[in-house]
């Protein structure tokens, strides 16, 4: 029995959202519910044809492809980013141009499938919504750069392989479901209406599908199929049903949070929070005593962040900080860094110093021991029972990822680091330099609007008895974020 082995991008491949409203789901889980036949989906959220290459999924696809297989190809969404040279690929240049998008999907996906005897399917993307909640223009992929719907189409073609056209008539099925379009997308925040929570329309993710939205094009994919001649369609199952919304559930694990974009015009620090704007500074979280105890205030160029007891952690389900940082729109690149000197340490377990990329923050200067666990990423230091692990982050409040970069001791006084947090669209660079040498981590598509979804917030963290003066502090905008 052959199987279908599916890559390409977010819109294709599996997440493990817990606290959207309506997760994000990529059509490449839905193929079961239409196909009899195996399903390998290898697909990775923020990849683009290029990029993918360097992930060990390209040489599982490699060393997984047998004849008679079903290799189905959906990229073109980052593709397009022109900002980004470990991503791009220009979709006007043509086939034999070394880098194009034409090329790669040639050249790296249907020439290495032919030659294993499988099966190639070259999928156009799924379009975006717009501002207007439109598909339109840019978000059905015709670029400056070329159409990328079009052009793996005209690929497909070219190399005869099977086309398939997703950007249609996905555009087209969301026009016959009128107002409910929205639905195909992810949703990432409730709202609450008359005592009852529902999803929060100006939270709704413009790139990404929801299941329902996931299970459409799925079921689109396979109308496709249907019509062409490409042999999956003898594995296609019987009595295939249109998708309706009785099949889009609420996500069981959602927890609906009151939260609100802090009123930064009108904050009145404490003098242990006092910063110069547009820094600020606040702790929150389980800080196990009031935020008297903690520290996050600037003198001239540096700031000092933390607490001289052992107060605050971090660990598997809470976390309590004293954070100093800057609040950036969503549509801003940027880069920030510092240096980080250790002014003083308890040296116990579930401390932390470094900077933070978050979700969220919060200003109430009287909050004490509200379980606060959102989205972060932060390339610093933190401390379990006898080791320290270097770059860690939390992807929802019961994921807290420590990573794999380790030391067999904790962090001690006057330890020095220097840290550095670069935004490029959905793709965040994080680097630390610690003890002579370099930590570096990559996270794509990470989902740091899951609570505030105009900004992000950057900033230096501290906890745990630990207590840390940060000087060659810079930010620079460099740039506006092209969309997911």
């Amino acid at each position: 029995m052959p199987k279908m082995i599916l890559v390409g991008d977010s819109t294709v491949c599996k997440f493990n959202d817990v606290s959207y409203y309506y997760p994000r789901y990529g059509y490449g889980t839905m193929m079961d519910k239409y196909f009899n036949l195996e399903v390998l989906n290898l697909a990775l959220s923020g990849r683009s044809a290029k990029s993918f290459l360097e992930e060990p999924n390209y040489k599982t696809l490699l060393d997984s492809l047998n004849e008679g297989d079903y290799l189905v190809i959906g990229f073109g969404h980052n593709d397009q980013k022109s900002d980004d040279s470990a991503r791009f690929a220009s979709a006007a240049l043509d086939i034999n141009t070394k880098g194009s998008f034409k090329y790669m999907l040639n050249e790296y996906y249907i020439k290495p499938a032919l030659k294993a005897k499988a099966n190639v399917i070259v999928c156009s993307p799924v379009p975006r919504l717009d501002l207007n909640n439109k598909y339109e223009g840019k978000n059905m992929h015709l670029t400056p750069d070329g159409d990328y719907s079009m052009v793996a189409l005209e690929l497909g073609k070219e190399v005869d392989v099977t086309g398939i056209d997703l950007t249609r008539p996905f555009r087209d099925f969301s026009l016959k479901i009128g107002k409910d379009q929205l639905l195909l997308h992810a949703i990432s925040k409730g709202k609450r209406v008359n005592g009852e929570v529902v999803y929060d329309e100006l939270s709704v993710d413009k790139t990404h599908l929801s299941s329902f939205g996931a299970l459409v094009t799925a079921y689109l994919f396979a109308k496709e199929i249907n019509k062409s001649n490409s042999t999956l369609k003898n594995y296609l199952k019987s009595d295939i049903k249109e998708p309706t919304l009785d099949e889009l559930k609420i996500n069981p694990y959602f927890v609906y949070k009151d939260y609100v974009t802090p009123d930064l015009a009108n904050y009145n620090p404490k003098a242990n929070f006092k910063c110069e704007k547009p820094y600020y500074g606040t702790a929150f979280g389980t800080l196990d005593k009031d935020p008297n105890s903690y520290f996050a205030y600037q003198t001239g160029d540096k700031f000092y962040v933390g607490n001289r007891e052992y107060y605050g952690k971090i660990n598997a389900s809470t976390d309590g900080i004293a954070f100093a940082f800057r609040q950036i729109s969503k549509k801003d690149n940027f880069k920030m860094s510092c240096h980080a000197r250790v002014a003083f340490t308890e040296g116990k377990r579930q401390a932390a110093f470094g900077m933070m990329l978050r979700s969220d923050s919060f200003i109430n200067q009287d909050c004490n021991n509200e379980n606060i666990t959102s989205n972060y990423i932060a390339p610093g230091i933190l401390t379990t029972d006898k080791i320290s692990y270097i770059i860690f982050d939390r992807k929802n409040p019961t994921d807290l990822e420590k990573g794999t970069n380790t030391l067999d001791e904790f962090y001690k006084l006057n330890d020095e680091a220097d840290i550095v947090i670069e935004r490029l669209g959905q793709v965040v660079f994080t680097t630390l330099f610690f003890r002579g040498k370099i930590y570096k981590k990559q996270f794509v598509d990470f989902d740091y609007l899951s609570v505030d979804h105009d900004y992000v917030y950057c900033g230096m963290f501290a906890t745990g008895g630990t207590f840390v003066e940060f000087s060659n502090v810079s930010f620079e905008i460099t740039g506006k974020a092209k969309e997911a």
